[in-house]
């Protein structure tokens, strides 16, 4: 069974077309894709103008597996995280709340040097208790996410700017995303905050871009690679070396903690997405996080597992961009950079990283179109199974935290909204 070798007759636009139209049954309004929310038209059959590369700099498709903890005392935080190592992540993010750290119980047995940490920090005496600390000996284990539209910045930001050989500036998307965001506006908004810090002095190699995937499968593929292709633009303009790394984090607008088992779906079907589109880092949060109750150990087990079996069992770590060249997908990929970029230019009019103008705006514009998403799921118009369809009432369900918020506005989580 070796050297086969198959002929492919070429097949006109035309025939291709016509296939279509009778598999569809003669529906031809199919023919076309159109989101309301996403503002995108395309005729699936047109084809592409452009392809755009996703894959820059990673030779393969390989990502590492995040696991993200937030640390509410030391030794549980510590427990969680080898449990975690030893399932399959590589890599741990840490998020702080307290400003007293003891970071030999946190660190206690963990191999640093074979693994990468971030350290997802709330204040200034939080950095300058683990840059006084004996890991910042080596600081190339451990990357920082510092957000820049928080009111924490400020404090810090010329602190980092002289850590040169790290990450340490996290440019938000994810939760952008979590509280209604389209695409573009996300993507707009992480251009023009993080062009604003190079213009600042920092270097693309200081900067991570943190984005979140959303349910439809192809926009958020496009979305990753309108990303890469539009911050490569920006950095080529400055005549700077391209250096991006995307941290994709799979969140709660479509999970339910009533009926658990069609969260594994939802998350699987996003990882895929940030896999396909060639994220740095997968985080897939444990659908139960939000919860009053917090994550469990199922949730975070499966959480992990999902990016273990599309390695080791789908292979979606071996095919380099694998989704170049398809029509549908580029022309979505090229209809993101062209809003995003109009979306950036609007932005970039305020000259201020966290002005209170811009903030306003990018409220008010977010805002709507969670208005619109949440208008649209109230009609059915977004059918979730487990939600809003075939759902089934749970007396033992968890329920939700009323406390996630981004910017002073609520995380848009479907299930919350569920009459």
């Amino acid at each position: 069974m070796s050297n086969l070798a198959f002929d492919f007759p070429e097949t006109t636009l035309d025939k291709w077309k016509s296939q279509i139209l009778k598999e569809l049954k003669d529906d031809s309004s199919k023919m076309n894709f159109t989101d309301e929310v996403e503002e995108i038209s395309i005729a699936i059959t047109n084809p592409a103008e452009h392809e755009f590369s996703s894959a820059l700099n990673n030779p393969t498709n390989d990502w590492k597996i995040s696991a993200f903890i937030e640390v509410l005392d030391e030794k549980t935080a510590n427990q969680l995280a080898l449990n975690c190592l030893n399932q399959g992540n590589n890599e741990l993010i840490f998020k702080f709340n307290q400003t007293i750290i003891n970071w030999e119980v946190l660190f206690a047995s963990i191999e640093l040097p074979y693994i990468h940490t971030r350290l997802q920090l709330a204040s200034k005496e939080q950095l300058d208790s683990f840059l006084s600390s004996k890991y910042a000996v080596d600081l190339t284990f451990f990357s920082f996410e510092f957000d820049p539209l928080t009111a924490v910045f400020s404090t810090i930001d010329e602190q980092v700017k002289a850590l040169k050989e790290n990450r340490v500036i996290a440019v938000n998307g994810f939760d952008l995303q979590q509280i209604g965001a389209s695409s573009w506006q996300e993507i707009g908004i992480v251009l023009s905050n993080a062009h604003e810090l190079l213009q600042r002095g920092f270097t693309p190699n200081q900067l991570s871009l943190k984005v979140g995937i959303g349910s439809n499968y192809f926009i958020e593929i496009a979305k990753l690679r309108a990303l890469r292709y539009l911050w490569n633009q920006i950095t080529t303009a400055y005549e700077i070396k391209n250096s991006i790394e995307i941290v994709s984090h799979i969140g709660w607008c479509n999970k339910s903690l009533k009926d658990q088992h069609t969260n594994l779906l939802r998350q699987t079907t996003e990882a895929m997405a940030a896999a396909a589109g060639d994220s740095d880092s997968i985080v897939v949060h444990p659908y139960d996080e939000l919860s009053t109750d917090g994550s469990s150990d199922f949730a975070n087990r499966m959480a992990t597992n999902i990016s273990n079996l599309l390695k080791e069992e789908s292979y979606f770590d071996k095919v380099q961009d694998p989704l170049k060249g398809s029509t549908i997908v580029e022309n979505l990929t090229a209809s993101i950079i062209e809003k995003s970029w109009s979306y950036f230019l609007e932005l970039e009019s305020f000259k201020s990283l966290n002005s209170k103008d811009k903030i306003e705006k990018i409220k008010a514009d977010v805002s709507s179109k969670a208005v619109q998403r949440l208008a649209q799921f109230e009609a059915g118009k977004i059918p979730l199974i487990g939600i809003n369809l075939f759902n089934q009432e749970n007396p033992k369900a968890q329920t939700w935290k009323t406390t996630n918020r981004y910017l002073d506005l609520s995380y848009l989580i479907y299930e919350q909204h569920k009459s």
